[in-house]
């Protein structure tokens, strides 16, 4: 669980101004024939062509960031089925649950504290003026070195509540990596508003390297948590030094305060502090309440279980962050027919791609936990496919969400994480009383339903209506189910 604090802090992020031109010239369109204006040349394509031509130049700029992002969560889950392989050997599961745990608090600090400076940027208009993006660099700095002011005070209560001392200074020195990321370059952003994934998948890769090579060094001299905050420190570190860098192109970020840049980062993050804050206990639920109810041992196989079959999710969410989300943003201003049309079939292909993936990891999960893993870990197989089957609905809502988001609606998931976070903090604890572990798992990997049906009401309201071809892509992915079970049966 080393790498959540990174995923979660996170916000990917090309260029400058030719995707900001090209979206501005498909919102404004050309002079119309007739008295008003000049009339088209003979033979020159008209407004209709040339936002075709437009729509079609996003269209292959999605599909080169598709690739590159396919390339770096191949890799990505390469370097970290290695890490995690190497590790398990290294460290016993109490220092997985103590990383854990303390990843968590993080987490909830970091989410608590979510005023969508990254979401605000790749959607606002203003995205590539430096005013804008330096007043939201100076939130995110400050904010930044806010988180750790506040894992400072929870540091002792932590130590207190879980019965673990060595809370105490764990939590503050991981911590610290909120004021490194705080100061990250906004230019990562750019890159992610443009769909700029080459120089992303070098970056994150090469962070990952960096991580995985501290992490194991330490876990050689020294094998202990230490070795985990070790690692994320030193990647973080490394992050920090590249996105300031000539090798990310982009302003160099001051200090700056601009009144209606603030306003209309507030205005926009406002529902996403309140949907953060919800998502938080809901999603980080499971980590809190086990990590009082079981020993960290456990905690930690819970966690080994968690990062496995959430691989596919993963994915997703790169797709999302990278090109679904960045593409959607520059559509937004077609008529709702059209958006739709565009919509559906980006989201098409991303489900398909992650209903082979999520059940793959459903029927097969189990075996890389037992086949690769010591047998200190072997109760992680059992969880695998549990949480691995309740990622489908997952799977849907994270690509409804962003749409909504483009069309600036995010109320719906305030709102739906409210309901999720409620579902979370009742079912987990009745789960567990009456099924003990087995039941929680069952609990988290269905929790979050709701939250789905939310955001179905409100891309339905919107008139986006995926309901249908979440029916339909359903439909595949028990076909996949059934096709891979059949063929594990034959091979046993």
């Amino acid at each position: 669980m080393a790498e959540a604090l990174a995923t979660t802090t996170e916000l990917d992020s090309a260029g400058t101004g030719e995707a900001t031109g090209l979206v501005e010239a498909m919102a404004a369109g050309a002079p119309a024939a007739g008295p008003s204006g000049p009339a088209e040349p003979a033979g020159s394509p008209g407004r209709a062509g040339r936002a075709s031509m437009e729509i079609a130049a996003l269209e292959s700029r999605a599909l080169t960031a598709t690739v590159w992002t396919i390339v770096q969560y191949g890799s990505g889950q390469g370097l970290r089925l290695v890490n995690s392989y190497v590790l398990t050997r290294l460290l016993v599961p109490a220092a997985f649950g103590q990383m854990t745990l303390v990843t968590t608090l993080i987490v909830g600090i970091t989410l608590l504290s979510d005023i969508g400076l990254a979401p605000s940027v790749i959607q606002s208009a203003r995205g590539d003026e430096p005013g804008f993006l330096n007043t939201a660099w100076t939130l995110q700095a400050l904010r930044g070195g806010g988180m750790w002011c506040v894992a400072m005070l929870l540091a002792w209560p932590a130590a207190r509540f879980y019965h673990d001392p060595s809370l105490l200074l764990v939590l503050p020195v991981l911590a610290l990596s909120t004021i490194v990321t705080g100061f990250n370059s906004t230019n990562l952003l750019t890159l992610s508003r443009h769909m700029g994934a080459r120089r992303l998948f070098f970056i994150e890769f090469s962070t990952q390297i960096v991580a995985l090579v501290v992490t194991i060094s330490w876990a050689l001299y020294r094998p202990s948590v230490w070795a985990l905050v070790a690692g994320n420190l030193a990647s973080n570190l490394y992050n920090l030094a590249l996105s300031h860098s000539p090798l990310v192109p982009g302003i160099r970020n001051k200090f700056h305060w601009e009144r209606k840049s603030l306003r209309d980062i507030l205005h926009f993050g406002k529902w996403i502090f309140l949907g953060t804050a919800f998502y938080f206990f809901a999603s980080q639920a499971d980590r809190l309440y086990l990590g009082k109810l079981v020993p960290l041992a456990a905690l930690g196989v819970y966690g080994i279980a968690y990062q496995m079959s959430d691989v596919p999710r993963s994915v997703i969410n790169a797709f999302a962050a990278r090109v679904g989300y960045p593409f959607i943003a520059k559509i937004a201003h077609l008529p709702m027919a059209e958006f739709r049309k565009q919509y559906l079939g980006y989201r098409r292909y991303t489900l398909l791609i992650g209903a082979v993936l999520l059940s793959i990891m459903v029927v097969f999960g189990d075996l890389v936990i037992l086949t690769l893993y010591k047998p200190a870990y072997a109760a992680a197989a059992w969880m695998v496919p549990i949480l691995a089957i309740g990622l489908w609905h997952t799977l849907m809502y994270q690509t409804t969400g962003p749409v909504l988001f483009s069309l600036g609606k995010s109320k719906y998931n305030a709102v739906g994480n409210a309901v999720y976070c409620f579902t979370m903090l009742t079912a987990i604890p009745l789960a567990f009383h009456f099924w003990h572990l087995k039941g929680a798992v069952w609990a988290v990997a269905a929790g979050d339903f709701p939250l789905y049906c939310v955001l179905q009401y409100g891309s339905t309201r919107e008139g986006v209506r995926p309901l249908k071809q979440d029916l339909q892509m359903t439909g595949v992915f028990i076909a996949l189910l059934a096709l891979e079970f059949g063929l594990r049966h034959a091979i046993h």
